[in-house]
């Protein structure tokens, strides 16, 4: 990003500063998690609506002008003051709020502690975006249940961690400094256990409130405002004196590729109808699905982080690939607006580009016993119970280390897998999963539940499981949903015809 600016939709008056006076508990809206931010100018207070990932942006009292949140200025009388809290020392307290011209209902959250003599009152959201979710990925899985092995497997070995992350994890957080608040994070246990403490009171109450139960002392700077012996911690500037007890960090990701250059064309390249290239900034938009590679609010607050030692960090290579500069007539060229708009949501925004995209059963062109399971789900589309079913088909995600099962017997071909959901008249949805067999005794899974789930990461934990045990549906593995309410039951592949099997499936959706 750089020093690009990004901005929101503004409500006030060009060259109007107005000051954020409360930001508002997240809550899921429309399939993402968002917030209100409550701006205050010229006596009259304006609620925005806010993607949860805006976050790092936001600081309170400050000011802020033309929408511009990658800039703000503190308030008068503020000052910037080290402080250390001590384990034990914080009590979590809150209060009912009234928000200066606005009759929505708020909480106050905050801890209370003392401090050189003074009382000090830190905001849990303060805590949140600073000390434990400071950039948007540990932001977002702060609301998600036992979530992380979704997106990486941890090996631990003396003096060393290693990550193997899955193709959920995007590319930009493998860099170091991101690598180093993750296994900050990780290798501390009391900091991991408070993180995952939250996602279970959010699910069960939706509210974002924890003890302080860390059992080491955590360093700050901070940006003060003193009334009656009391500081107010407006925001947290500086994180200091943090520990990561390992001095070697090892990580593979499918995308840390040696990359040769190749005379080959390129298969396709997109190009702009317009110059616009966002030199100028980024405009945030919440009704855009998801983030963009290229866009991340991470650290836009300028939250710096002073660590006792710095681990070495290895990044490993496991494969190569093809890097294409040249075009040729049978390069496919795709063409759009840039008109600069983005949003700070989690997912969505490149899903398309991974070639994911739900399909109609007509359009998927598969192989062998994969185009049987299909030929299955276009007879068990007929059925008067069944409304539709769409599916998207893609190749096994990379394990932990060099997994052979993510390769058909011949070694070369990767191994493919389709996903089916299943939606049926009474409003019930299942989801299943059919992977290339080829011989092995592999049953189809289905996959129900009667909450609201983010389908792809658990997709993602399934297959990756998969592929760590080798070609195995590890019973523990498909147990350990049910503590998010998802049930997942088995289904033996049946030698007879299509029209068998697929009333075989119906009784198992039924």
């Amino acid at each position: 990003m750089g020093a690009q600016q990004v901005k929101i939709k503004w409500p006030f008056k060009k060259g109007e500063k107005a000051r954020l006076i409360w930001i508002g508990d997240p809550f899921r809206h429309d399939n993402k998690i968002m917030l209100y931010a409550y701006f205050r100018a010229r006596g009259v207070t304006e609620k925005i609506l806010m993607d949860w990932g805006t976050l790092p942006c936001l600081a309170i009292q400050h000011y802020y002008n033309d929408g511009i949140i990658t800039s703000s200025q503190p308030p008068n009388g503020v000052q910037e003051v080290d402080i250390t809290i001590y384990p034990n020392s914080a009590k979590y307290y809150e209060k009912p709020w009234r928000i200066l011209g606005s009759e929505d209902p708020a909480t106050s959250r905050s801890f209370i502690f003392t401090f050189d003599g003074k009382n000090v009152i830190l905001p849990v959201i303060e805590v949140l975006r600073s000390i434990l979710a400071p950039n948007g990925f540990l932001l977002y899985r702060l609301f998600e249940s036992n979530s992380f092995p979704q997106f990486f497997t941890e090996k631990y070995e003396p003096n060393k961690i290693h990550l193997s992350f899955s193709s959920l994890y995007e590319l930009k957080y493998t860099r170091t400094v991101f690598i180093y608040q993750l296994v900050w994070l990780l290798t501390n246990r009391d900091l991991r256990q408070v993180y995952e403490s939250i996602a279970f009171t959010w699910l069960q109450e939706q509210t974002v409130k924890f003890d302080w139960k860390f059992t080491q002392p955590i360093t700050v700077t901070a940006r003060v405002k003193e009334d009656n012996n009391t500081w107010t911690i407006l925001q947290i500037v500086n994180m200091k004196n943090k520990h990561i007890p390992c001095e070697n960090i090892s990580i593979s990701h499918p995308e840390i590729q040696d990359k040769e250059k190749s005379k080959e064309a390129k298969k396709f390249t997109y190009r702009s109808l317009n110059k616009r290239d966002g030199g100028e900034g980024f405009t945030l938009d919440e009704q855009v699905d998801g983030a963009t590679e290229d866009f991340d609010l991470v650290q836009m607050n300028q939250l710096r982080h002073e660590y006792i030692s710095v681990p070495k960090v290895k990044r490993i290579k496991r494969s190569s690939s093809k890097q294409r500069l040249e075009e040729d007539e049978n390069t496919k060229r795709y063409y759009g607006e840039n008109d600069s708009i983005r949003s700070a949501a989690d997912s969505g925004g490149q899903q398309l580009a991974r070639g994911l995209e739900q399909q109609m059963l007509h359009e998927i062109k598969a192989r062998g016993e994969l185009q049987d399971f299909i030929n299955v789900l276009k007879v068990l589309e007929q059925y008067p119970e069944v409304k539709a079913i769409r599916a998207f088909t893609d190749v096994l995600p990379e394990g932990l280390w060099e997994r052979r099962f993510t390769k058909l017997s011949d070694g070369i071909t990767k191994r493919r897998y389709v996903i089916a959901e299943v939606f049926m008249m009474n409003g019930n949805r299942f989801n299943i999963i059919e992977v290339e067999r080829e011989n092995r005794p592999l049953s189809t899974l289905i996959i129900y539940s009667n909450s609201e789930q983010v389908w792809e990461s658990i997709y993602n934990y399934l297959l990756v499981g998969l592929v760590n045990t080798s070609g195995t549906w590890i019973s523990s593995l498909l147990k350990s949903m049910t503590h998010q309410s998802i049930y997942i039951f088995r289904l033996k592949h049946s030698r007879k015809g299509v029209s068998h099997r697929a009333k075989l499936l119906f009784k198992k959706l039924s």
